[in-house]
């Protein structure tokens, strides 16, 4: 008989720890959707089809950083069909594409800007990568 009550009261344990358990995965599984919204809240995602001006606008970004402090900042690059799809799907918020045509559809609002091409440092080499055309772009911020 004891032995029974024994089983009896080991099983109600690990039945009731069965429910604290499912109840603190429902909690932290809450708390790990609430993270993430305030993480994603807190990121700016800016894609570049030439990180070349990623340099001149710096200056900018900065500015932006210090305002506000809580914001991360993901530069990403690629082509300008690549910049639009991930727009498109809601996976950047801004994207710096050269002015060409494609760039002025009425498909989103784009301001143009002025931006001037610098040399990139490339420490693991050791050189300096120079733009071969150094002069001052106009590019699109969409």
């Amino acid at each position: 008989m004891k032995e029974f009550l024994l089983v009896c009261a080991v099983a109600a344990i690990i039945v009731f720890g069965y429910f604290v358990m499912k109840k603190l995965d429902a909690f932290l599984a809450n708390n790990r959707r609430f993270i993430d919204a305030e993480i994603a809240e807190n990121c700016l995602y800016i894609a570049l089809d030439n990180p070349m001006i990623l340099d001149s606008l710096m200056p900018l970004f900065e500015k932006f950083s210090k305002a506000n402090p809580n914001c991360q900042l993901h530069f990403l690059f690629g082509n300008t069909e690549d910049i639009y799809d991930k727009l498109n799907k809601n996976r950047i918020d801004f994207g710096f594409i050269e002015n060409n045509a494609s760039a002025n559809d009425d498909t989103y609002r784009c301001l143009i800007i002025s931006t001037k091409q610098n040399s990139i440092i490339c420490e693991k080499a050791g050189c300096t990568i120079e733009p071969l055309d150094p002069s001052v772009i106009q590019t699109a911020v969409i």
